[in-house]
């Protein structure tokens, strides 16, 4: 199945996955991107109930989350996967499914974004996401969150040995960037 397919179909069951995040919330993200490490931030900023936890595609930690939803860690590298408990979501409605766990007004701008059809909001967030190192750059390993946030991290011990990206890890497919 394409990564376009999973996302028109938006939220799959997941078999298999034992999550080692608290609550069953997993947001994978592509630790590479300076675009999706200020989103990281954003999110844990506005999440003050930790309702969500990370994890970086690049790590070997994303590798059971991947298996359980048949995601290649390539096609995830397209755009975020939210795993919440049993179910998971990718692009955009990953996106919207994580604001309605962040404090007020996102749950509301999540509701409203809703209306918006998928393929238009899927288009908009492919655009932004083919483009996202062209436009905001990208780092050789994953960043480092601030200390005060590494426990929400279920990578941290690959984040913080350097394991992370680097060496072996291939960036995604940029050639049809406009």
């Amino acid at each position: 199945m394409s990564i376009a397919a999973a996302s028109l179909a938006a939220v799959k069951s997941l078999k298999h996955i034992s999550s080692p995040a608290r609550a069953g919330r997993v947001l994978l993200y592509d630790g590479v991107c300076n675009l999706c490490n200020k989103g990281i931030m954003f999110i844990a900023k506005r999440d003050p109930n930790r309702n969500v936890m990370f994890c970086s595609l690049q790590s070997q930690a994303a590798l059971p989350y991947l298996k359980a939803i048949g995601l290649s860690r390539q096609q995830a590298l397209q755009g975020l996967v939210f795993i919440e408990y049993k179910d998971w979501s990718f692009g955009s409605t990953a996106a919207l499914n994580v604001w309605k766990y962040l404090r007020s007004p996102w749950p509301l701008f999540s509701n409203l974004l809703w209306v918006v059809p998928e393929p238009v909001r899927e288009a908009v967030y492919s655009k932004i996401a083919a483009n996202r190192y062209a436009m905001f750059g990208r780092t050789t390993v994953c960043q480092i969150p601030p200390a005060h946030l590494l426990d929400r991290f279920v990578d941290r011990d690959e984040l913080l040995s350097g394991r992370c990206g680097g060496e072996g890890m291939e960036p995604p497919d940029e050639s049809n960037e406009s």
